[in-house]
């Protein structure tokens, strides 16, 4: 009997066209669904972008270059920007902060727009920003020129310097260590600070950028939180904003009162606040740089939920911000 080409023995190792045509719905199925993968990644990243693009942040550090003198010198005509990347936080009370970058591309040359944000009161404002073009140079762009200087002649004698906003006002923290029995040391990860706590308050959490303690009856609290910058941004005139803006709100009674307070080499400011629920706090603002990344900007808040048990704890939580060090 003759064999047939279909009815022929398959070699060993050699497969069959069937074989090969029940793989191709699993192959076509795996890269489909991988494409979806890519797509659907693509798209969140995307996303992410676009947000950050689109937030008043982002809006804000496009719009302050465009509008920069020194930029237009340097770029000649802005004709395209790229998404910025970096990170937008925003907090309670109308507060935040955000470190952008974004490509920027001119007639007469191209480069890289680094701009630093603070959020106050819910409005943002760029406290520092910097264009590195491609040809090596680096502009920094903080703002407008100053104003000319006006020359003082006989009939316009010289005004007075105005003083500054008082250091403090209004209440003050009181703190007691020996209100308590026994402290508990404490080193917050991987940064270099320490502390201590009441040996008897509860761990909530301790991690590189967050912390929280509170006592077994949660009538009081200690957080805090660290947020760093992409680079070393000036805040001595923040801080002597922050200042002023206490005096401001300790003479309509917004707040108890404030006090500048820097601890190592942060610099900071204590006010005393009592919110429209009737919590008590007292929160610590300080900025510091470091040497690895730039400046770091650190929130101590202190509270308890009524005026009477702030009263009962306040001579504890003074304590605690007054045994902060830096190592």
């Amino acid at each position: 009997m003759s064999l047939s080409s279909s009815d022929a023995p398959l070699e060993a190792g050699v497969p069959s066209q069937d074989s090969g045509r029940s793989l191709k719905p699993w192959i076509f199925l795996g890269c489909g669904c991988l494409t979806l993968f890519v797509l659907l990644i693509a798209g969140i990243v995307g996303f992410v972008f676009y947000q950050i693009k689109d937030s008043e942040a982002g809006r804000l550090t496009e719009r302050t270059l465009r509008e920069s003198p020194a930029a237009r010198e340097a770029l000649g005509e802005i004709r395209d920007t790229g998404w910025p990347i970096g990170s937008v936080s925003v907090e309670g009370g109308g507060s935040g902060k955000a470190s952008l970058s974004m490509s920027v591309e001119g007639s007469k040359a191209e480069g890289k727009y680094y701009a630093t944000l603070l959020r106050e009161n819910g409005r943002w404002s760029v406290v520092s920003g910097r264009l590195e073009l491609d040809d090596g140079r680096s502009i920094p762009l903080e703002g407008t020129a100053a104003a000319p200087a006006v020359p003082v002649t006989p009939e316009m004698p010289e005004a007075p310097v105005a003083a500054g906003p008082p250091a403090s006002g209004g209440q003050v923290l009181k703190a007691d260590r020996a209100a308590v029995a026994a402290w508990t040391p404490i080193a917050w990860p991987d940064q270099a600070i320490r502390l201590e706590v009441p040996a008897d308050w509860e761990q909530i959490e301790l991690a590189k950028r967050s912390l929280e303690f509170r006592p077994k009856d949660r009538k009081a609290y200690f957080t805090g939180n660290l947020v760093y910058f992409d680079q070393k941004i000036p805040f001595g005139p923040i801080m002597e904003a922050l200042l002023t803006k206490a005096a401001a709100q300790l003479k309509r009674e917004e707040i108890l009162g404030y006090a500048r307070k820097d601890i190592g080499p942060a610099r900071g400011l204590l006010q005393l606040e009592r919110r429209g629920d009737g919590q008590t706090t007292a929160v610590w603002n300080g900025y510091f740089d470091t040497p690895e990344f730039g400046t770091v900007s650190v929130t101590l808040l202190l509270g308890a939920p009524t005026p009477e048990d702030f009263q009962r704890y306040e001579p504890a939580l003074g304590a605690i911000l007054d045994s902060i060090r830096f190592h």
